[in-house]
C-alpha cells in the first residue's frame, strides 16, 4: 500500500491534468447518439482529499479527478482510464483497467478484471507502477430502501514500490433513502507481504467509512467520514471527505 510516501511540500492540484480532463470532457459532450451496444461515458470529480484504501494520496489536500469508459453492453466487456493529482510521483496518477461484468439470473452482479496503476512522472526506485487483478459481487434487495450489498477482492503479485504480494478485501452496504439521498457503509482490509530483504516489512490494516450522497440535477454531492485502525498511518488515514462529481 502507498504508505509514508507523501512529499513534505504538497501541490494542491495539477493544472495540466485539470486542463486535459476538462478538455476531453467537453469533447465527449455531444448530442445523444442512436441506440447502440457501444456505451461511452465520462466523469469528473472535485474532492477535498484523495483517499486510496483509507490513506491520503494528496497530504490531506484537494484532488481533481476524471475518467473515461467504454462498455460493450451485450458481452459485458469494458475498458477505461482514470486520473488524479497526487503529492508524489510528480503529482499525477493514471489508472488503466479492463474486464467483464454482468448479472446472473438470480440478480447477483459480478465483475472481474485487471488494473494497472501508472505514475508517469516518477523516477523512484523501486518502481512505483504496479498491476493487480480484482473480482467482486453485488446484490440489491427489492425492498423499500433498496439495500445493496457488495464484496470484493484484489490481488497484486508486486505491490506499490515492489512490496511483494498484496491482498485487499472489501465490503459495502448501501441504502436509497427518501428524497433522493443515499447512505453507504464501507470497510476494507489491506494486507501487504513486504520485501523482507531489500524493502520495508509487510503490514496490514483495516479502514472504514460512512457516507451520505445526494443528486442535485447533473451533480452528485457527497460527504463521508473515514477512519482506520492504528496500523494505517495516523492522520493521513482520518478524514471527512466532501466531493462533487458529474458524469455523462
Amino acid at each position: 500500500m502507498k504508505k509514508n510516501i507523501m512529499k513534505p511540500a504538497p501541490e494542491r492540484c495539477n493544472p495540466r491534468l485539470f486542463t486535459l480532463v476538462l478538455g476531453l470532457f467537453f469533447v465527449c459532450a455531444g448530442p445523444a447518439a442512436e441506440e447502440t451496444p457501444h456505451e461511452f461515458s465520462a466523469n469528473l470529480t472535485l474532492v477535498s482529499d484523495y483517499l486510496y484504501r483509507g490513506i491520503s494520496q494528496t497530504s490531506e489536500h484537494p484532488a481533481i479527478q476524471g475518467g473515461f469508459d467504454y462498455a460493450h453492453a451485450p458481452s459485458g466487456f469494458y475498458v477505461g482510464t482514470w486520473a488524479s493529482n497526487v503529492d508524489f510521483a510528480e503529482s499525477s496518477e493514471i489508472d488503466v483497467y479492463g474486464g467483464l461484468s454482468g448479472e446472473l439470473a438470480n440478480g447477483i452482479g459480478w465483475d472481474i478484471g485487471g488494473l494497472y496503476y501508472i505514475y508517469p512522472g516518477s523516477n523512484a526506485q523501486p518502481e512505483e507502477n504496479f498491476a493487480e487483478v480484482y473480482a467482486s459481487a453485488s446484490y440489491t434487495f427489492e425492498t423499500e430502501l433498496e439495500p445493496a450489498v457488495s464484496a470484493g477482492v484484489a490481488y497484486s503479485p508486486d505491490f506499490f514500490g515492489e512490496d511483494g504480494d498484496a491482498v485487499y478485501l472489501n465490503g459495502g452496504l448501501d441504502f436509497s433513502l427518501p428524497h433522493g439521498f443515499g447512505l453507504s457503509f464501507y470497510v476494507g482490509w489491506q494486507d501487504v507481504e513486504g520485501d523482507q530483504t531489500t524493502g520495508p516489512a509487510g503490514f496490514d490494516y483495516v479502514h472504514y467509512s460512512i457516507g451520505v450522497s445526494k443528486d442535485v440535477g447533473p451533480l452528485s454531492l457527497s460527504v463521508s467520514w473515514n477512519d482506520a485502525d492504528d496500523d494505517c498511518g495516523g492522520e493521513i488515514c482520518e478524514a471527512v471527505l466532501v466531493g462533487i462529481s458529474t458524469g455523462f
